[in-house]
């Protein structure tokens, strides 16, 4: 990894970071870049608000039941054909 890395791999490091441990290096990279950059330290911002937002809402203790198993289906046959898989 780069010393500095670019808007595109640091969203990337970012979005990574939010679900594991990044090696040193990389960790180094991403906040440098975070430091420097508005748009990007703005995007980690709102990615972290957004998990704060979920886990607040999974957290209710609603009885919701979440997705039925049709849309949940008609949802990942939608990524697939966007994805073009």
């Amino acid at each position: 990894m780069k010393w500095i890395p670019t808007c595109k791999e640091t969203t990337v490091l970012t979005s990574r970071a939010m679900d594991v441990r990044l090696p040193f290096a990389d960790r180094m990279a991403m906040h440098l870049h975070l430091a420097i950059c508005e748009n990007c330290a703005r995007f980690a911002r709102q990615l972290q608000e957004m998990r704060r937002l979920f886990r607040a809402d999974a957290d209710a203790g609603d009885d919701a039941t979440g997705l039925t198993d049709a849309a949940r289906q008609r949802i990942a046959t939608e990524l697939q054909d966007k994805l073009g898989h």
